[in-house]
């Protein structure tokens, strides 16, 4: 019988990666073309990482599934840096959303702290309607947001509260904005703050997250003092 393997040249296996087709993709996953050299997958990954981000932006959704299937089946990325997976994260929830971004991704990367300016207040968009936190959640923090101040206990809570599901959801909110809201200035700080919560540990600390939360909670008061 036919093997299932075959061996592909690692630098045309280099060019099948970097843009990867609905046709080249299934026929790397046939002949298990992913772990024969998964030594090297790595490298091959870091090479390709600003690739797939302007594909990614651009709309190719097989970026997404090229991502989802290393992760699910090779070592390599199953064990690469917090930095990487963050970043392969990214570039998946872009490639699966909906859309091109229609500025060039490489200005808001070159000067991030630009565009991060007053981007706190996207959390006041009604998209991030569907970001929830349950009334337990929001309470051992009540204190300090009344006084606009959180301790450092209190922004370890924070940061506990953005766990892996809530931080994709929230990615794919600021990915939809970033692609499909009319103002390009909100675009451009959707994909800023994408960029900027590369640091799952930073999540407890980003002004962003904050005013999320803090919104959250001063949406739960309104409700209660209407409710009296």
């Amino acid at each position: 019988p036919r093997s299932n393997s075959i061996t592909l040249h690692p630098e045309l296996r280099r060019i099948v990666l970097s843009n990867p087709t609905s046709e080249s993709l299934s026929t790397m996953i046939e002949n298990q073309l992913f772990t024969q050299l998964e030594r090297s997958l790595t490298e091959d990954i870091l090479r390709f990482l600003p690739f797939w981000e302007q594909k990614a932006c651009q709309g190719n959704e097989m970026i997404a599934n090229l991502i989802q299937h290393l992760s699910e089946n090779t070592s390599a990325l199953l064990n690469c840096s917090k930095s990487l997976k963050a970043n392969l994260l990214r570039i998946r929830i872009l490639s699966s959303t909906p859309g091109i971004i229609s500025f060039p991704i490489i200005e808001v990367q070159e000067h991030l702290l630009r565009f991060l300016q007053a981007a706190d207040v996207l959390a006041d968009l009604p998209q991030f309607g569907v970001i929830a936190f349950s009334k337990a959640e929001i309470e051992p923090l009540s204190s300090d947001l009344l006084k606009f101040r959180l301790s450092p206990h209190s922004r370890r809570y924070l940061q506990n509260l953005f766990h892996t599901e809530r931080r994709e959801a929230i990615l794919s909110v600021l990915a939809y904005l970033a692609k499909q809201y009319p103002l390009i200035t909100i675009c451009r700080q959707s994909y800023a703050l994408m960029l900027s919560l590369d640091d799952s540990g930073g999540w407890g600390n980003h002004p962003f997250c904050l005013r999320l939360v803090a919104n959250r909670y001063w949406e739960s008061q309104l409700i209660k003092v209407n409710q009296n």
